[in-house]
């Protein structure tokens, strides 16, 4: 728990939807908490859930790369201090840029903003990088605005990993993930069962995998089902109904 004094300290922020926290996300995070640390202060950031596009374009059936949780503590893991799990709404969408930065600065004064180069918030969107840097001058911060980060001249992005997972490319997906892809859900037979909206391989493939329960990790082999969020696993192993994850290895049909 944060104390009142730390609240109220102006603080380096970032806001994102952060899905997956991959290569591209981190890079912008490294950076954020390398500011922090060298002014002495604390590093912030807002993420969101639901991600705004299952909100604002519910007929997309976007599917996520990681839950709340596992954003917040993939964000953590890589040095950011707190973070806020903001609730999406229509009715957050609705707000202008200066009322929903006025409502960050509430809950965590900015020293700075560090936001992605195709970042924009509010009402349509409204909130530019210009747009932002203009708030910010007003309300007495600076933003500072990092490049999309590359890997083999190809821009790491959640919509790329969306496309590897469903071409199958489960190697392509950890490279830029930066770690294997896993997902979290219950055992339930021989399946595991895991939310309907999370992005998944490919289906009908059979892929090498790591199943992890109960502190012990198995080799099994995988098929995502055609049911959402069901996948088959096959093993020598005994493993037990109940909360499992796993990661996606290789390809193997």
């Amino acid at each position: 728990m944060r104390s009142a004094a730390a609240r109220m300290t102006p603080a380096i922020v970032t806001i994102g939807n952060f899905d997956g926290v991959h290569l591209g996300h981190r890079k912008l995070i490294g950076q954020v908490v390398e500011r922090a640390r060298a002014l002495g202060v604390r590093s912030f950031a807002v993420t969101f859930e639901p991600h705004p596009e299952r909100v604002l374009f519910p007929e997309g059936k976007l599917t996520s790369l990681s839950t709340a949780e596992e954003r917040r503590q993939l964000l953590c893991d890589s040095g950011i201090d707190d973070v806020w799990v903001c609730p999406f709404t229509p009715e957050l969408a609705r707000l202008e840029p200066e009322d929903f930065m006025r409502l960050v600065t509430e809950r965590q004064p900015i020293a700075e903003l560090w936001v992605g180069a195709d970042f924009a918030l509010g009402r349509g969107r409204k909130g530019t990088l210009g747009v932002l840097a203009d708030i910010g001058a007003h309300l007495g911060w600076a933003l500072h605005m990092v490049p999309p980060y590359t890997l083999e001249g190809q821009v790491v992005s959640s919509t790329a990993i969306r496309t590897l997972l469903a071409a199958g490319a489960v190697r392509g997906v950890a490279d830029l993930l930066g770690r294997n892809y896993s997902v979290s859900g219950e055992i339930e037979g021989d399946e595991l069962r895991v939310d309907p909206d999370r992005a998944l391989p490919r289906p009908g493939i059979l892929y090498g995998a790591e199943l992890r329960q109960n502190s012990a990790s198995h080799d099994v082999q995988a098929t995502v089902l055609p049911t959402p969020g069901r996948i088959s696993l096959e093993s020598e192993a005994t493993y037990q109904p109940g909360p499992a994850e796993l990661a996606f290895l290789r390809r193997e049909s």
